[in-house]
């Protein structure tokens, strides 16, 4: 189990992302906040999806935990 950087909670290692915050250092974040961060950071609308099938499928995985919390 890991922590995403972003929203603090645990989850698998396997659907934790490394994803360049600040000065370039990647730090480990879920699907969820991934996505979040990619939209603010390229200006997209909040609700706009991932396009690929793994980052789908990893933000599908960990909306799915934080649902059951």
């Amino acid at each position: 189990m890991g922590t995403c950087v972003e929203c603090l909670e645990e989850f698998p290692d396997e659907i934790l992302s490394p994803i360049i915050i600040g000065k370039g250092a990647t730090r480990p974040v879920c699907g969820v906040c991934a996505l979040k961060i990619r939209n603010e950071t390229h200006g997209l609308h909040p609700d706009t999806p991932f396009q690929g099938e793994v980052a789908s499928c990893m933000y599908d995985k960990a909306k799915k935990i934080k649902d059951r919390r």
